[in-house]
């Protein structure tokens, strides 16, 4: 082989070299960095509307002009953010910007796989197309990846129903002031619907979704009260035990387990206590035990003795937990998750040992002004109110809590028997800074299970969050509504769910 021939292959294979090496080095430093700030649920029905969260940032040695690729169905939106990304707008190098994105369902045909959003640069400084060249789109991971479900026939809330409770939410949003609220009706015969209004974190802004964790508060009394059910159901306690076979030094120990379960044992509420509440105050994060509860309500007189009159009480429900502790030698939160979370297959359903909400959460928020109270210990309400959950598990836990499906038939039917007429002041939920006022949670409440307007199921309320989980019994209809707000004075999303009763009448 001549000297020439040989000189042009090594020049050849030099400049293949280069060029494969500056491809490697393209495709290992994107031109712009693009990283989902929320999930996305991968199936969604198309009466849906969804928002997501991109952070785009610059990772050029160039100031760039950047937009943003059309798709159909989504639209970029600026929820006041001095951050958020505006097509077209400008990053210098290392700079970033917030991208909101509005998903249409149903203008996405059969939805969006793994596609974008794509961020490119403009075609000019006049010309905010966008350009062929120097585009970046998110990992596979975080891309837009949803697939629409059409709205067949009884699979949809008709559009008048579903423009009605979205302009509804949404006014109770503004008027209230509240960070997010998500909500969820599903109606045999009629259709569902999913409301995913505002901000999981006020800092951010980020979106809030179905798929985010919130803590449930009182709701976890609909639980525990269950598994003290199942074990009557074994012969391993009965409705009329009494407290004194277990705790015989309280006060109104000669209360039974219904009344306890019923909120009719007279037992003070440790979350009106006005030096525990001191105490909670000094230290949110604070860790405490079932007993420190216990004696504390113990340290006041009851309301009335056992089995008198109605009055909600946490400690109640705190009992019941110790009461199961003691009886299976098992931690509540171990009896909870095998007899109830795992037959259901909620596994976005936990009962916490630490401070921390699995991931996404929402933030939870509350005072005035709003102070972000996520970090508050759940152990402060125990076996009454510890529980964190989402939208999913919850709508299947109001089936479930409805139609008795983790009990007999025979302790199902005298659940729903236990139901009575209930009149009270201040609010059940009482919670350490909520005002004190008359609000009707229920018409009715039973074993750890509330009735309102024919629905049944429960409500909650606990630092950063209050929510409501509604079954009917007739329909076999499903509303669950949950909002990252506490202690304004009302329950709102039981004055919210009885608004959707009006709207769907």
């Amino acid at each position: 082989m001549s000297s020439k021939k040989c000189n042009k292959m090594g020049l050849y294979g030099f400049f293949c070299g280069l060029l494969f090496c500056a491809s490697e080095l393209i495709a290992a430093k994107p031109v712009f960095t693009i990283v989902a700030q929320n999930n996305l649920p991968k199936e969604v029905m198309a009466n849906s509307i969804l928002s997501i969260q991109y952070l785009v940032k610059n990772e050029t040695l160039h100031t760039r002009q950047l937009t943003m690729r059309s798709i159909s169905g989504v639209t970029v939106y600026n929820p006041g953010q001095s951050d958020a990304c505006t097509l077209p707008f400008t990053l210098a190098p290392g700079e970033s910007c917030q991208l909101n994105l509005k998903l249409n369902a149903s203008q996405m045909g059969r939805g969006i796989r793994k596609k974008g959003p794509v961020i490119c640069k403009t075609r000019g400084p006049n010309d905010p197309r966008p350009s062929s060249f120097l585009c970046a789109q998110p990992s596979e991971s975080d891309s837009l990846d949803v697939k629409v479900l059409p709205c067949t026939s009884g699979r949809c809330l008709p559009n008048a129903l579903a423009s009605s409770l979205r302009q509804l939410t949404t006014a109770y949003r503004q008027q209230f002031g509240i960070p997010a609220v998500v909500a969820g009706v599903w109606l045999p015969g009629q259709g569902e619907l999913i409301i995913e209004e505002g901000y999981a974190d006020l800092n951010s802004l980020t979106p809030v979704s179905r798929l985010d964790h919130v803590r449930i508060g009182s709701i976890t009394k609909s639980f525990t009260v269950t598994v003290m059910l199942q074990l009557i159901s074994e012969g391993k306690l009965s409705l009329q035990t009494m407290l004194s076979a277990f705790m015989p030094a309280l006060q109104n120990s000669n209360a039974t387990m219904a009344q306890l379960a019923d909120m009719r044992s007279g037992i003070f509420n440790f979350t009106e206590d006005a030096a525990l509440d001191e105490e909670l105050f000094q230290d949110l994060t604070r860790f405490w035990l079932p007993a420190q509860l216990i004696n504390a309500a113990n340290q006041n007189l009851p309301y009335f003795p056992a089995g008198a009159d109605w009055h909600y009480s946490n400690t109640n429900t705190v009992i019941i937990g110790s009461i199961i502790e003691q009886l299976s030698q098992r931690p509540i939160w171990q009896e909870i998750e095998q007899r109830i979370l795992a037959p259901l297959g909620l596994k976005n359903t936990f009962y916490p040992l630490t401070l921390d909400l699995p991931t996404p959460f929402a933030h939870g928020y509350g005072f005035s002004p709003l102070e972000d109270v996520t970090n508050t210990n759940p152990s402060f309400a125990g076996a009454s109110g510890a529980m964190i959950s989402r939208l999913d598990d919850l709508k299947r836990w109001a089936v479930a809590l409805g139609q008795g499906l983790v009990l007999t038939p025979a302790m199902q039917a005298q659940r729903i028997a236990s139901l009575q007429p209930i009149v009270f002041a201040p609010c059940p939920d009482t919670v350490p800074g909520r005002p004190l006022v008359t609000c009707p949670e229920y018409n009715r409440y039973g074993l750890g299970i509330g009735e309102l307007s024919g629905w049944i199921g429960h409500t909650a309320e606990f630092f950063g969050y209050s929510a409501v989980v509604m079954y009917n019994p007739q329909s076999q209809g499903v509303i669950v509504i949950w909002m990252n707000i506490f202690g304004v004075g009302e329950h709102l999303p039981t004055k919210l769910f009885l608004e959707y009763l009006t709207v769907l009448s």
